[in-house]
């Protein structure tokens, strides 16, 4: 297996060198349009034909039979990889099933009679067909030419012959072709080490079938150990591919790089994660990302989000310490899909942590940290409090409260808050036995709940504004200047 490639890719009418680093068994390169992806792929497969091969991202065709003409073109290498000069083949469906009887011109009738020339037999290439349309029988002919039959299973169970894409949807039609492109491909490559090239394989397909796809590609990838590299703008597809297998290589293609390595393995989860999250939905809807700790802050701002006052913000769940690997993979994921890539969220962290990393001019997602110790402290803002109780004397409350209390750390805290709430460190629990103790609803609603009714209600004012800090108030309420050398 390749760890690296190198190869040449156009940028605005400008061959560059690019080399990738790292790669793995399945490997997806994203970028937006103009990055060079597909000049990529095509180069790598027409200066080394023998050891890559590449299925375009424009198949056209309305034919799905037999056709002596183009299995002889592509029984030719040079001829094969003429056809693949350019992004589109409109007769690429007729060829690519032409291509079926190439491997019993091969390995003879011995394949059908279940000899194995290769390490599958009919059956095995049956199945693998299955996997991806599992409505859809293939098999061989048993006359000459002993090309591929086609078959479409009815509600009654009963096959019909397909011989055209018209007789099917585009997306039906777009998987069978890609399966019997990659699957015939991989036979005749009879188990050496050899990298497919897939480019927009997404192309017509809904997301069920994209799902489907990322099965049968590692499907394939471990039956014929062959290296996978597929270019696509699909996010459910990546999420998909992710889900499927461990060893996958994220490869973040940009106009800038020329030598570009995969995204470490252990990131993997928080890219799916934040790919399940389509940080491009969010963007074409012009919302404003919001990259928060975790559930407890999810729980505050989810609240939040459901008024119609802050409707236009997109929530980006991390976990604890992870904030900071997804703000990085974030804005990779942002880089690849933005035209132009400014500011576009913040990433909020609490007050408890100065030793976080600085923000510079270039970020898309800089950090915000609260203006007091973490979320907690936002409970016992004056707008909070008299949310649930307008004449609520809190001091009071809370001596009140301390009294009954028998942790001796709980007791300090609470001391600790009559003195200053906005920095003090506040125990979870506490906040839950506060609530419990001034919300006569307590019991049916959650202090995480009515903090997040508070931020939706309105622009936050006096403490609550105070405690949020400016910039993070001005940002998600109204100004979108953020002084980043303050935080």
């Amino acid at each position: 297996m390749k760890e690296e490639i190198k190869g040449d890719r156009l940028l605005n009418g400008v061959s560059k060198h690019v080399t990738i680093r790292n790669l793995k068994g399945i490997n997806i390169l994203l970028g937006k349009n103009g990055t060079g992806k597909s000049s990529f792929l095509r180069n790598l497969y027409q200066t080394d034909y023998r050891n890559y091969y590449l299925i375009v991202p424009e198949r056209g065709g309305s034919e799905m039979t037999y056709n002596s003409s183009y299995a002889d073109q592509e029984n030719n290498e040079d001829q094969k990889k003429q056809s693949r000069q350019r992004n589109f083949d409109r007769d690429y469906r007729i060829r690519v099933v032409s291509r079926a009887s190439m491997i019993l011109n091969r390995g003879g009738y011995l394949l059908y009679s279940g000899i194995k020339t290769s390490n599958l037999c009919f059956q095995d290439i049956s199945n693998l067909f299955r996997i991806f349309l599992p409505e859809f029988k293939v098999e061989f002919s048993t006359e000459i030419p002993y090309n591929l039959k086609i078959y479409r299973e009815d509600e009654l169970g009963n096959y019909q012959d397909i011989t055209s894409a018209d007789q099917v949807s585009s997306g039906e039609a777009e998987a069978f072709s890609l399966a019997t492109d990659i699957i015939t491909q991989s036979i005749l490559w009879e188990d050496e080490e050899k990298i497919l090239l897939i480019d927009e394989p997404d192309t017509h397909l809904h997301i069920d079938l994209e799902n489907r796809f990322a099965i049968f590609i590692n499907e394939i990838r471990n039956q014929f150990n062959l290296q996978v590299i597929i270019a696509t703008h699909s996010n459910s597809l990546v999420a998909s591919l992710l889900n499927v297998s461990e060893d996958v290589g994220i490869i973040c293609f940009d106009t800038k790089q020329e030598t570009i390595s995969t995204i470490p393995l252990s990131q993997n989860r928080i890219f799916a994660n934040l790919l399940s999250i389509d940080l491009s939905l969010a963007v074409i809807l012009g919302k404003k990302i919001l990259i928060i700790e975790g559930n407890d802050d999810f729980l505050v701002w989810n609240q939040a989000i459901r008024s119609q006052n802050l409707e236009n913000l997109a929530l980006i769940q991390a976990n604890g310490n992870d904030i900071y690997d997804y703000k990085k993979n974030a804005e990779k994921i942002l880089k690849v899909v933005l035209d132009t890539p400014t500011q576009r969220g913040v990433t909020l962290l609490d007050k408890d942590n100065q030793n976080d990393p600085q923000n510079n001019p270039a970020d898309i997602l800089p950090y915000l940290r609260l203006q007091c110790y973490s979320l907690e402290n936002l409970f016992f803002t004056n707008e909070v409090l008299h949310y649930i109780k307008e004449d609520l004397d809190l001091e009071r409350e809370l001596l009140d409260l301390q009294n009954n209390l028998s942790n001796p750390d709980e007791k300090s805290a609470i001391s600790c808050i009559i003195n200053d709430k906005q920095f003090t460190k506040i125990p979870k629990e506490l906040v839950h036995k506060v609530c419990q103790k001034i919300d006569p609803y307590s019991s049916s609603r959650d202090w995480r709940i009515i903090l997040g009714k508070v931020l939706g209600k309105s622009r936050p004012s006096g403490e609550l504004a105070t405690f949020l800090g400016k910039d993070l108030v001005n940002y998600i309420w109204g100004e979108e200047t953020i002084n980043l050398e303050e935080n």
